[in-house]
């Protein structure tokens, strides 16, 4: 499940795994994106997660850009759509046991930024709500075969339209989606 980070002024979603079953092998957290006062930025970190220590240059996002949703596999990092001055349809991906800069992976169903909500299991990525013009949130879930590029697909709707779900919970079969704004 990916881990969101919205402290302080910087705000970055991470590519980061936690364990969902007891054969659980990921080592590598990893950061992309984020946003001070006026700048967006394109720079990915990662972290070795079994050490304690200060993070490292992964690569670079094709689009700088700050709040977005992660989601990840075992072996694939994916992070989408974003705020790079104005709302972003772009999803990037990364093979997160090797650094290097992202690649596109396709579009989203839906131009926003401020998505946050997210949930993934090692097939499949959902992207949940986010803020859409003209001032308001959006109700849709979109989702992702990880393994694979293409466009997002609209997979349903969140019971009402929000953006910056930052809560949500995920096992392999189901995930939960709770808060944000309305």
């Amino acid at each position: 499940m990916p881990i969101n980070s919205t402290r302080g002024a910087a705000s970055a979603k991470a590519f980061g795994f936690t364990a969902s079953n007891p054969f659980y092998l990921g080592a590598r957290g990893v950061f992309g994106g984020g946003q001070n006062p006026g700048t967006y930025s394109n720079i990915i970190d990662y972290i070795t997660i079994a050490s304690a220590g200060n993070a490292a240059d992964f690569g670079d996002l094709t689009v700088a850009r700050g709040p977005a949703a992660g989601v990840n596999s075992l072996t694939r990092g994916v992070i989408g759509n974003g705020n790079d001055g104005a709302m972003s349809d772009v999803l990037d991906f990364i093979t997160i046991a090797s650094t290097g800069n992202a690649t596109d992976f396709g579009d989203a169903v839906q131009t926003s930024f401020g998505t946050g909500g997210s949930a993934c299991n090692r097939t499949r990525g959902l992207l949940a709500g986010g803020y859409v013009a003209p001032n308001r949130g959006t109700n849709v879930i979109q989702f992702i075969t990880i393994a694979t590029t293409g466009n997002a697909t609209d997979f349903g709707d969140l019971t009402i339209a929000r953006y910056q779900v930052n809560t949500q919970i995920a096992s392999s079969t189901r995930g939960v989606f709770a808060g944000g704004n309305t």
